[in-house]
């Protein structure tokens, strides 16, 4: 008897420590295209439109693979970043970036790549916004590339929101 007592006093521990995550539910997803190519020009490269339903927030993830293609003597970089605002790359400067942007660079003396195949990469980036209840807000996958030729394999980006306040 004392063993069920334990056992149901730590499942109430847990269910109210995890409360807010139970009660965490999906609000969006895009997935795709396929391929998308990235230039040179720091561009909106996926976006998703979400409504808060409530106060809380939004936790966003971008997933996928970068794939690229290098020639040996050319130096080259890549940078994804998850932001509020379209074409934003803000974070990809190297030592001021930011915990929701994504940055690689590819040396000069790096071996050619085989042409059609590249070099592939997988990426995520988490990101958690605090959200108004009615307000419609919008999460860009931003990129650009240089010295490569590069695109985003099977990009996908979900939001999950999670009502109340996530601060300890």
């Amino acid at each position: 008897m004392k063993s069920n007592v334990v056992f149901v006093a730590a499942t109430l521990i847990l269910m109210s420590a995890f409360g807010k995550l139970a009660s965490a539910q999906a609000v969006g997803e895009v997935r795709g295209p396929i391929w998308i190519s990235l230039s040179t020009s720091a561009a909106a490269l996926q976006k998703i439109e979400v409504k808060a339903p409530a106060a809380g927030n939004m936790m966003v993830t971008v997933t996928g693979t970068l794939v690229y293609e290098h020639t040996l003597g050319t130096a080259g970089s890549y940078c994804l970043q998850l932001s509020e605002r379209s074409g934003n790359t803000g974070g990809c400067v190297p030592d001021e970036g930011t915990d929701s942007s994504i940055r690689n660079y590819i040396a000069a003396d790096f071996p050619t790549t085989v042409s059609g195949f590249g070099t592939s990469e997988q990426y995520s980036i988490v990101r958690i916004w605090a959200v108004t209840a009615g307000t419609t807000y919008t999460f860009y996958l931003n990129g650009y590339e240089n010295g490569l030729t590069a695109w985003l394999f099977q990009p996908s980006i979900t939001v999950l929101y999670v009502p109340g306040t996530l601060a300890p």
